[in-house]
């Protein structure tokens, strides 16, 4: 394959102890139950609003949603990349990889270029797209085709690699081969059960199929 497409938050990073804390500390301001690190690896996956609604336990209220969600973010830039890290073998592999790559992830997309920097891999993406970055996110395959059009290849000489049930789903929409890896977050759900064309246990394996 020509063009790699990755998911972020659980496919190339961790995220999720630095996503608690600033959980956390939101709740706090607003005298809501704290949430546990497993708890928010299963809310993670369709973005930021998601993420809040889901760790507010449906409280089914709007108001409280969004200021919880502006809370939120505050806290969230402000400690970003402090505990997040790279999973084994990402760096070193994509090091490796000769093909031109690019990122698709839900999460917004003005948090992800500085966790890029940090973890050091930044150089390695020529275009990043984030979950506000356009009118639809995965598991719609817009973002997907969006990038595949901007960097002039074909959906078919294309893969999406991928922790996630919307990263699968998202490329079959769009007709490009999916690698899904087994160790990322997908609500806790098997990624088999949504049949993608890879599957591998360890990022190091992705050199061995693209």
């Amino acid at each position: 394959m020509e063009l790699l497409i990755f998911d972020l938050d659980g496919t190339l990073i961790d995220s999720v102890p630095d996503l608690t804390e600033a959980i956390n500390k939101t709740f706090n301001e607003l005298g809501i139950d704290n949430v546990t690190e497993d708890e928010v690896r299963n809310y993670l996956g369709n973005g930021a609003r998601t993420l809040i609604e889901r760790a507010l336990k449906n409280k089914n209220d709007q108001n409280l949603l969004q200021e919880a969600l502006k809370i939120f973010k505050n806290h969230y830039k402000n400690s970003v990349c402090v505990k997040t890290s790279l999973y084994p073998g990402v760096k070193e592999t994509l090091e490796k990889l000769p093909n031109k790559k690019a990122i698709v992830t839900n999460k917004p997309y003005e948090f992800v270029g500085e966790i890029l920097k940090t973890l050091g891999i930044d150089g390695h993406f020529e275009m990043c797209i984030g979950g506000e970055s356009l009118p639809e996110k995965k598991p719609s395959p817009l973002p997907l085709l969006y990038v595949c059009e901007k960097m002039g290849f074909e959906p078919e000489n294309s893969v999406m690699i991928g922790d996630s049930k919307n990263d699968i789903i998202a490329a079959k929409k769009a007709g490009i081969k999916s690698i899904a890896v087994n160790y990322g977050y997908n609500y806790g759900e098997d990624v088999k059960i949504f049949e993608p064309d890879i599957i591998i246990d360890e990022f190091t394996k992705l050199a061995e199929v693209v």
